[in-house]
């Protein structure tokens, strides 16, 4: 190992450490910088985002929904769901949502459920949003009614908060009534 690659490797062990990102480029020994470019790859889509082609502008892009983590994305969701036994999150049937509104001086954290099964469903929502004022608690109990004519079933809870941000944390018990 010559002494110019163990310096660039310590160099790079000691951006690693210190938490900066950096883009590290080493070239080859006995060439020059100046005759050779960087082999770069393209990077392509970034996340989990679909690319669209830049000529398709006639269809319009979709509105977040702000989907929480633990629900079923729509696509991996059936067409005729069908509710869990007993007290659980009944993940198959219900799709949770949740976002900050703001209403003159008032902020409130709104949690949304559609219920996608064909039976009524009741459940108890349990949250925490824990912001830069301070921690809100919520709890109540919703009952959803059964799907009707392939339109879900909605209904809301909003939960004052202290400051619009900050972390949230939801859970559910649903049961079959």
């Amino acid at each position: 190992m010559t002494v110019a690659l163990a310096l660039r490797l310590w160099a790079l062990a000691l951006v690693l450490w210190a938490g900066v990102v950096a883009v590290v480029w080493v070239e080859n020994p006995g060439s020059s910088a100046a005759s050779q470019q960087p082999n770069v790859p393209d990077a392509g889509p970034v996340g989990d985002a679909p690319q669209t082609p830049a000529s398709d502008a006639s269809a319009p892009a979709p509105l977040p929904q702000n989907p929480l983590p633990g629900s079923v994305p729509p696509a991996a969701a059936s067409q005729n769901p069908v509710p869990d036994a007993g007290t659980t999150g009944q993940a198959a049937c219900i799709e949770e949502t949740g976002d900050y509104q703001t209403r003159r001086h008032s902020i409130s954290f709104v949690i949304g459920l559609e219920n996608k099964c064909d039976k009524r469903l009741k459940c108890q929502i349990f949250a925490n949003v824990t912001g830069a004022k301070g921690t809100s608690l919520g709890h109540t109990t919703l009952i959803l009614g059964a799907k009707l004519q392939g339109q879900p079933a909605k209904k809301s809870y909003a939960m004052k908060v202290k400051a619009a941000g900050g972390v949230a944390q939801v859970s559910r018990e649903c049961r079959v009534l």
